[in-house]
């Protein structure tokens, strides 16, 4: 048992949680026995915390699952703040959305598996929006920066909602479907893919 998770405590002391190792705790009781098979019971037994102190930490299970997403969009949202800088739209997000997995120093490894679960379980596919990828407004003004003739459009829209489901599914495919240790091609590729649509459109994130 990990010493910040042990609900041991020093006189007049309070207990002290680290976040991160619940998460990891249940996401590796959620990978040796299903997702579905695992209660906050469970998890907060195995984790050496009270379920109040769970839920205090993380609501419910889901959250458990997709508690690695903030850390990521934090910094994803201050780098598309930051604009295009005159590079084409979809070379700018991809390499935005890397840097920002780089910047946060999340687990891959974890993330991988946190995706395999997410992929297996509709309920938690369904709850991407509002937690992966950036801030609408944000991902709206850094369309607009790197096409401004688009601004107020439903084309600007649409291309804001394609860019943040294309790293979606990019992490997905990578984390079911790929040997590679890192998701960067993949998300390359999957903005890539949004000129198959309709030819050039200024989404490439080829260089």
């Amino acid at each position: 048992m990990p010493p910040s998770a042990s609900p041991e405590r020093a006189a007049g002391r309070p207990v002290a949680i680290d976040a991160a190792e619940l998460a990891r705790v249940a996401i590796a009781l959620f990978a040796e026995r299903g997702y579905d098979a695992v209660s906050m019971a469970d998890v907060a037994e195995a984790a050496g915390v009270g379920r109040r102190s769970l839920f205090r930490y993380f609501p419910s299970k889901a959250d458990l699952v997709w508690g690695g997403a903030e850390a990521v969009v934090e910094v994803l949202d201050r780098l598309l703040a930051a604009g295009t800088g005159g590079r084409p739209l979809g070379a700018a997000y991809a390499d935005a959305f890397v840097r920002a997995l780089e910047a946060s120093g999340i687990d891959l490894g974890m993330t991988r598996v946190r995706l395999r679960i997410i992929d297996a379980h509709p309920e938690l596919r369904g709850l991407a929006s509002p937690r992966l990828g950036a801030g609408s407004h944000v991902l709206a003004g850094f369309v607009a920066s790197g096409r401004p003739e688009l601004r107020g459009t439903v084309e600007a829209a649409v291309l804001a909602d394609a860019l943040g489901a294309s790293t979606y599914a990019a992490l997905r495919w990578w984390a079911t479907s790929s040997d590679d240790p890192r998701p960067d091609a993949a998300i390359r590729r999957a903005v890539d893919a949004l000129a198959l649509a309709g030819g050039s459109d200024g989404t490439r994130a080829d260089r």
